[in-house]
């Protein structure tokens, strides 16, 4: 008879000690309930080193490895209880699973309250209840003995996690590739492009290893062998084949074999690509994209739009507090590199692959994910570009990723000649959407008579900001009375006297169910703004509710002292993200 594991967890908690390190995590929630189980202690494996294929030796170390037969045969990756799990966790734990040896298929990814259970050759996530148990675990060992893992799939797991442990590096890789483009003249914009190329062809390559196609062309061991500029041209027409998301004709600008080398050199040791996870693939985009957009969008590009990149920290909690359903169509009218888009498309597929149904529909409920349900508009090309770049890394297509500005046009094209007319949309209710999130331009002036005559927040205006010209669009594209948008707005939205009209039309037109207010400085490492803001949460809801949730962060994962992006332990949002459930139905 099965244990009940979730009694055991109870009880456990019950008894511990205050939690607040991995370590706690580990040594008073995990090992106690793998005992109690059946595991003996001399079975569990603690801070278990990882060595790569190469022979690399990594720093971090697998918290906890479960042994059968001194055997590894289950990887346990441990976090801080506070700690949101979240995909780059996911692709870690994997990545040991892949790398022990022998390698295990199996692999739990915990902070002692949250349980998700992955398998290297299943799409199923399990919970709390699929931890195995010693006997069922010995099954799977004895069931997977006989089978090898790929090489290539055992390098691209080297090669994440060199990327996972080395996150600076690779931005000091981002820079000195941007100093070799400087040298042929490729500045600015023209770096941009031509980077996003360059990573374009570093990803196709690895794809390609990775499924067993083609042999890793993007190293510098190929490049001895012929004209490296030649040879990267011809990597990027392959990419082009793959990643249908260049203008037609568009072509590597580097003149130099020089400068191929050495930029080839300088990414060659990162693994962007990864491999098959049940959430798609491990190592596609997040940070990376992170990492380019800082490095390249600078002055012209980033801050006179107004564009700047949403920290990956509230990207994950707003996607977490809209907690977005299987076939809710979401939209991000000022989508960038696709952060919300992605995290979204993360958050539903960790549901589907929840389901206790058949493969083949869950196959098919992912695919309409994709294909349907992840709408984004983004004013400028290239980062357009690396949002259909990243959507197709995470999840195949990008079918609905549209160039244009959304607050003026209502017909957008994607690269495949899809058109879509959001003025029908809005006329319509059963095509509008469900969620909406957007963090848009801030406070760019638009001036134009027939732009603001559009809008009723524009009318009568010489002019009206962007923020709240895209905040009435996104109202007016929910759908009528289980519609809801998370948008984040300057702090004065939420009680300044001077945007009045602004807060009354949200009244007007939604229910304002929550506000979180963030610290000053809080896209300060995202282009210098010391602007003060807010996340709202916006239904359009019927109910005349004066409840609403409020909440304040004071630290949100990173230093909003500095201009440079780092990470840091100390952050409010999850704790607010679990205020917020455990209230929830009284705001209802």
């Amino acid at each position: 008879m099965s244990l009940n594991k979730q009694a055991i967890l109870q009880d456990i908690f019950q008894n511990a000690p205050p939690l607040n390190s991995e370590d706690d995590c580990a040594e008073n929630i995990v090992i106690p309930f793998l005992q109690r189980l059946g595991y003996t202690r001399h079975q569990i494996g603690r801070k278990v080193s990882i060595t790569g294929t190469s022979g690399h030796r990594f720093r971090k170390q697998a918290d906890i490895v479960v042994y059968i037969n001194q055997r590894p045969s289950l990887v346990i990756e441990t976090k801080r209880i506070q700690h949101r799990l979240k995909e780059e966790d996911v692709n870690q734990a994997l990545s040991y699973a892949q790398l022990l040896e022998p390698p295990t298929s199996i692999a739990v990814l915990t902070n002692g309250r949250d349980w998700e259970v992955y398998y290297l050759d299943k799409d199923d996530i399990g919970g709390l209840e699929a931890v195995p148990e010693p006997q069922e675990l010995e099954s799977i060992v004895l069931g997977i003995s006989g089978t090898a893992i790929q090489t290539e799939k055992r390098q691209a797991a080297e090669r994440l996690l060199v990327t996972i442990e080395n996150k600076a590096d690779l931005e000091v890789a981002f820079r000195e590739c941007r100093k070799e483009l400087a040298k042929e003249g490729l500045i600015a914009e023209s770096a941009f492009d031509e980077l996003t190329k360059i990573l374009t062809c570093k990803f196709n390559e690895e794809k390609r290893a990775s499924e067993g196609l083609a042999t890793n062309r993007f190293t510098s061991q190929w490049l001895l062998g012929s004209s490296p500029l030649i040879a990267l041209q011809q990597m990027f027409s392959d990419a082009k084949q793959t990643f249908n998301v260049f203008p037609t004709g568009t072509q590597i600008q580097i003149r130099s074999n020089e400068t191929v080398e050495k930029i080839v050199r300088e990414l060659e040791p990162f693994g962007l690509y990864g491999f098959k996870t049940p959430l798609g693939l491990a190592g596609a985009g997040g940070d990376v994209v992170g990492s380019v957009y800082e490095a390249f969008l600078t002055g012209t590009l980033r801050g006179d739009l107004g564009q700047y990149l949403t920290p990956r920290q509230l990207v994950e909690f707003m996607v977490e507090i809209a907690d977005i359903q299987i076939g809710e169509k979401v939209l991000d009218l000022s989508c960038g590199s696709g952060g919300f888009l992605i995290r979204a498309f993360v958050h539903v597929r960790k549901k589907i692959r929840s389901l206790d149904i058949s493969k083949d529909e869950k196959d098919r409920l992912v695919s309409n994910l994709v294909t349907n349900h992840l709408w984004g508009i983004e004013i400028n090309p290239r980062l357009a570009t690396l949002c259909r770049i990243n959507m197709i890394l995470h999840g195949d297509g990008y079918e609905h990723i549209y160039t244009g500005d959304s607050i003026r046009d209502d017909f957008f094209e994607n690269t495949d000649g899809r058109r879509t007319d959001l003025a029908a949309i809005e006329q319509n209710n059963a095509t509008k959407f469900d969620v909406i999130l957007i963090n848009p331009p801030f406070n760019i002036p638009y001036e134009d008579f027939t732009s603001l005559n559009r809008y009723v927040l524009g009318r009568g205006k010489a002019a009206q900001g962007s923020d709240y010209l895209i905040l009435e669009r996104a109202i007016s594209l929910l759908k009528p009375e289980t519609g809801r948008l998370l948008v984040i707005l300057p702090h004065g939205v939420a009680s300044g006297v001077s945007e009045t009209e602004v807060r009354n039309f949200m009244k007007a037109n939604t229910y304002i169910h929550a506000c979180i207010s963030l610290p000053v400085g809080s896209f300060k490492p995202f282009g210098g703004s010391n602007a003060r803001t807010c996340v709202l949460y916006l239904m359009k809801t019927p109910k005349d509710n004066k409840k609403r949730f409020l909440a304040q962060a004071e630290r949100v994962g990173y230093d909003i002292t500095s201009k440079y992006y780092r990470e840091i332990d100390l952050n409010d949002l999850p704790v607010i993200a679990e205020a917020y459930y455990n209230v929830k139905q009284n705001l209802q």
